[in-house]
């Protein structure tokens, strides 16, 4: 919007994860988020965990965060990152001493 300046994470961003989903096993079922496609983003997606980890494993930079109310702006809580421990792959937005997914986001 004109007049109102945006946070330097939502330029600096490629993927916004806002809300998580976990199965029984506390792994990561499906998250809400957003995806920046150039100079916007996208409408609020789903992403299942192999997806998050496809776009982690190619280098997207990938945060947990909150809409703020300027549109395309984000409250950036912390990075999502790919830990691997004993063979098992967890997704945490926070060191993990377990082998659960974790991300700072709220559920849904």
């Amino acid at each position: 919007m004109r007049g109102w300046k945006l946070s330097p994470a939502s330029k600096e961003l490629d993927l916004v994860v806002v809300a998580a989903r976990y199965d029984s096993e506390g792994r990561l079922s499906l998250a809400q988020g957003y995806e920046r496609r150039g100079q916007v983003w996208s409408d609020l997606l789903l992403f299942d965990r192999a997806t998050l980890i496809e776009k982690l494993r190619s280098r997207r930079r990938v945060a947990v965060a909150t809409p703020t109310a300027v549109p395309g702006d984000f409250q950036v809580l912390g990075p999502v990152r790919l830990q691997s421990r004993n063979g098992t792959v967890t997704l945490g937005s926070e060191p993990l001493a377990n082998d659960h997914d974790h991300l700072a986001a709220p559920l849904f």
